[in-house]
């Protein structure tokens, strides 16, 4: 990939929950199975074999999007609702690689665990902005865990999540783009 893809996150979870996800320290996970089919279902230039997981090195979760928040190159939104215990994080230039979305996989890989059985979520990074060819990685929250799938195009994810994503990407474009007006 050459162009930056977007990453777009919509889990639900208790406010709680999220807050005790975001006060934890990254860690790194354990390369199990479903690392290993995603990395092998990915096609790229240069590939290597995947023999360990990155962890960011921040203080805590909150850091990490904090940092993305900050950095207006990222286009970076976040909304919290109370009321369908739904977080959803964007941001709108996110990676243009696959070696730098695995500290990010793995950060939301975790997050699975402060869930409860019945909380369900999506995240993945894929190519908004540049015509919708390409999903980098989706992750499918249930269960407390969250699982690859080998989504290669943005047509294999249900319409009425793409649909949703697009929605809100094209939104924190609009907002992004009236903030920095002249």
């Amino acid at each position: 990939m050459s162009e930056y893809s977007s990453l777009y996150i919509n889990i639900e979870i208790t406010e709680e929950k999220l807050n005790q996800f975001f006060l934890d320290k990254p860690v790194s996970q354990l390369l199990d199975d479903d690392w290993q089919r995603w990395w092998d279902s990915r096609k790229m230039y240069g590939k290597q074999s995947l023999e360990q997981l990155p962890a960011y090195s921040t203080a805590t979760n909150r850091n990490v999007f904090d940092e993305l928040l900050q950095d207006r190159d990222f286009g970076a939104k976040e909304f919290y609702d109370s009321a369908s215990q739904e977080w959803i994080f964007i941001a709108v230039f996110f990676s243009e690689n696959y070696n730098e979305i695995l500290p990010m996989l793995s950060l939301l890989k975790s997050l699975a665990s402060y869930q409860e059985s019945t909380q369900r979520g999506v995240a993945f990074v894929y190519d908004f902005c540049w015509g919708h060819h390409e999903v980098m990685a989706y992750l499918e929250f249930a269960d407390q865990k969250a699982l690859l799938k080998e989504y290669i195009t943005p047509g294999e994810i249900a319409s009425v999540i793409i649909e949703e994503a697009d929605r809100r990407i094209e939104q924190a474009v609009a907002d992004f783009n009236n903030q920095f007006k002249d």
